[in-house]
C-alpha cells in the first residue's frame, strides 16, 4: 500500500468524489434511522444521544488546530529528502493531542455533575443516565482529538479512498448502533458506550492504515521539540478560526431570537438550513485541496494558482444552476415545501442567503490555499476584526428590516470575507485575477451569468412551477453543453472522463482491495 502521487492527473477530482459519497451515504442512513431512534428512546433520551453525537462529531474543533497542522506539515514533507521527518511530526502531534485530550476530559468530567442538574433541563429519571454518558464521553476525549489527526496523515498522502472506506462505515454504524440497540433493550448509556467504541475502532484502523502507507511510522516512534513549535504556532492560528467560524455561523440566529423573537427565528432558520445544504459539494473539494496545496505550495505557487482557477471553474459549473434556482424560484419552493406563510415571510431571506452561500462557496478555495501556504494568521486576524463588525451591522439591519436585515448582514460579511480571502491568495501568488477575465475560468463566469439571466427570464414568465422547472432543466442542459465545448480545456475533459471511467470500472475492485488490506492491517496490529 502506497501514498498517491501528488502529480497524478485527476487526483483532486477523484478524491472529491470519494468525499462527496462519504458525506451523502451516512446522511441517507441518518434520514432513515433517526425517526425510529427518536421513537425508541423518546425525546429526552434522544436529546442526550444528540449531545453525544455532537461531542463525538464536533468537539475536535478544540484540538488547538493540531489536526489541520498535521495534514499540512506531513504533506509538505512527503518528498524523498524530507519524509524521514514525518514520523516525528506525527508522533509529536499525537502526543500533544493525547495530553490535551486527557486535560480536556478531566475538565469536562469536573463539570458533569453541575451540567446535568443546572445546564441541561431533563426529567429526573434521565439525570443518572446523562451523568454516566457524559463521563464516558469525557474519558474518550483523547481518542476523539487524536482521531482526526490520524486520519489527517492519510489525507496528507492523498489516500482519501482509504479514509472514506473507514469513515463511511463508521459514520453509518453511528446510526445503526443506536437503531439496533433499542430492540435489545440497550439504553442511552449503552449506546453512547457503543459510539465511543466505534470511534476507538475507527482511530485504530486509521493508525493501522497509516503504518501501511508510511512504514517508517511503525518503526520510528520519536517526539521532537523542533516540531513542537511550528505545530503549536500554526495550530494556534487555526484554532482562532475554528472558534470564530461557528460564531459567524450562528450569531444572527441568536440576535434574531433576542431582538425579535424565537418564533420569528423559524422563518429565518428554515430557508437557511435548506440552502446551506449546497455546501456539501465544496466541502468535498476543499479537504482534497488542502494537502495538495500544502505539498505544491512549498515547491511551485504556479501549480497552486492553476489549481485554484480550475477548482473555481468546477464550482461555478455545479453551483450556478442550484443557486439560480434558489434565487429566482424561492417563493415557489417555500410554498411547496412549507406553505403560504413561509412563502410570504421567508422568500427574501432565501434569496439573499442563497447569494451569500454562492460567494461563500468560492471563498472556501482561497481560504484553503491561504492556510495551506502557511498563513492561517491572515484569516484568523480577519475573523477577529470582522466579528464585532458583523454583530453591529446585523443588529442595526435587523432593527430596521427584521429577518431580511439579518440575511443582508450575512451577505455583507460574506462579501467582506470573500474579498479579503481572494486578496490574501493573490498576495501569496495562489490566485491570479486575470484568470477571472480571460481563459477558461473567464468563459465559465460568462456562461454562469447567462444562466442567471435565463433563470430570471423564466421566472418572469410566471408559468406554472412544472413548466418553469422543465425550462430550467433545458437551460441547465444547454449550460453544461456550452461549458464542455467552450470553457472546458483538454485537461478538464481528460480529468472528468478519467475519473468517471475509474469509478465505473475500478470502484468495486478498489473497494474490495482496500477492505482486504485494512482487515489484514488490523489483524497484524492485534497480533
Amino acid at each position: 500500500m502506497t501514498m498517491e502521487s501528488p502529480h497524478r492527473q485527476g487526483l483532486i477530482a477523484r478524491n472529491s468524489i470519494f468525499n462527496l459519497l462519504g458525506q451523502i451515504l451516512p446522511m441517507l442512513v441518518g434520514i432513515l434511522t433517526i425517526p425510529y431512534i427518536v421513537r425508541g428512546l423518546g425525546t429526552d433520551g434522544y436529546g442526550i444521544l444528540s449531545v453525544a453525537w455532537m461531542v463525538l462529531g464536533y468537539f475536535s474543533v478544540f484540538d488547538l488546530g493540531l489536526s489541520r497542522a498535521t495534514v499540512k506539515f506531513v504533506a509538505e514533507h512527503l518528498s524523498p529528502d524530507k519524509i524521514n521527518k514525518v514520523p516525528e511530526l506525527v508522533w509529536t502531534s499525537l502526543g500533544l493531542l493525547f495530553l490535551l485530550g486527557c486535560a480536556g476530559g478531566l475538565f469536562i468530567a469536573a463539570f458533569v455533575p453541575m451540567s446535568v442538574t443546572h445546564f441541561f433541563k431533563m426529567p429526573l429519571s434521565f439525570v443518572g443516565e446523562a451523568r454516566t454518558a457524559l463521563y464516558i464521553l469525557a474519558a474518550s476525549m483523547p481518542v476523539i482529538l487524536a482521531n482526526d489527526a490520524i486520519r489527517g496523515v492519510l489525507e496528507a498522502t492523498q489516500r482519501f479512498d482509504l479514509v472514506n472506506y473507514v469513515k463511511v462505515p463508521a459514520s453509518i454504524c453511528f446510526y445503526l448502533a443506536a437503531a439496533l440497540a433499542i430492540p435489545l433493550g440497550i439504553g442511552v448509556v449503552g449506546i453512547v458506550a457503543l459510539l465511543v467504541f466505534i470511534r476507538l475502532a475507527t482511530a485504530i484502523t486509521y493508525l493501522a492504515l497509516c503504518f501501511r502507507v508510511i512504514p517508517s511510522l511503525r518503526t520510528t516512534l520519536r517526539f521532537s521539540r523542533e516540531a513542537l513549535g511550528p505545530l503549536s504556532v500554526y495550530g494556534g492560528w487555526i484554532m482562532v478560526s475554528n472558534i470564530t467560524g461557528p460564531i459567524f455561523g450562528y450569531l444572527e440566529r441568536f440576535l434574531i431570537a433576542s431582538v425579535l423573537s424565537v418564533g420569528t427565528l423559524t422563518f429565518y432558520s428554515a430557508p437557511f438550513d435548506l440552502v446551506s445544504k449546497v455546501i456539501i459539494f465544496p466541502a468535498s473539494i476543499t479537504p482534497a485541496l488542502f494537502p495538495y496545496f500544502s505539498y505544491h505550495g512549498a515547491r511551485s505557487r504556479a501549480v497552486v494558482s492553476d489549481t485554484t482557477s480550475r477548482s473555481l471553474k468546477y464550482l461555478f459549473l455545479v453551483m450556478t444552476p442550484v443557486i439560480a434556482t434558489f434565487v429566482f424560484f424561492a417563493r415557489g419552493i417555500l410554498h411547496l415545501w412549507l406553505g403560504t406563510q413561509f412563502a410570504n415571510q421567508s422568500t427574501v431571506v432565501m434569496q439573499i442567503i442563497a447569494l451569500a452561500f454562492f460567494l461563500n462557496v468560492f471563498a472556501m478555495v482561497p481560504f484553503t490555499s491561504v492556510q495551506a501556504l502557511g498563513r492561517p494568521d491572515l484569516k484568523a486576524i480577519l475573523d477577529v476584526i470582522a466579528l464585532p463588525t458583523y454583530a453591529i451591522v446585523c443588529w442595526l439591519l435587523m432593527r430596521r428590516m427584521g429577518i431580511n436585515g439579518a440575511a443582508f448582514a450575512k451577505l455583507f460579511i460574506t462579501v467582506v470575507d470573500c474579498t479579503f480571502l481572494f486578496a490574501f491568495a493573490r498576495r501569496l501568488k495562489a490566485f491570479a485575477v486575470r484568470d477571472c477575465v480571460s481563459g477558461s475560468l473567464g468563459r465559465t463566469i460568462l456562461l454562469s451569468g447567462g444562466v442567471f439571466i435565463a433563470a430570471f427570464l423564466i421566472q418572469a414568465l410566471h408559468a406554472r412551477m412544472v413548466v418553469s422547472f422543465l425550462l430550467l432543466g433545458l437551460c441547465f442542459g444547454l449550460y453544461l453543453g456550452l461549458f464542455w465545448f467552450l470553457a472546458a480545456g483538454q485537461n478538464d475533459k481528460d480529468t472528468i472522463q478519467g475519473v468517471f471511467q475509474e469509478l465505473l470500472a475500478g470502484g468495486h475492485r478498489q473497494e474490495r482491495a482496500a477492505v482486504v488490506q485494512a482487515s489484514e492491517t488490523v489483524a497484524e496490529c492485534k497480533g
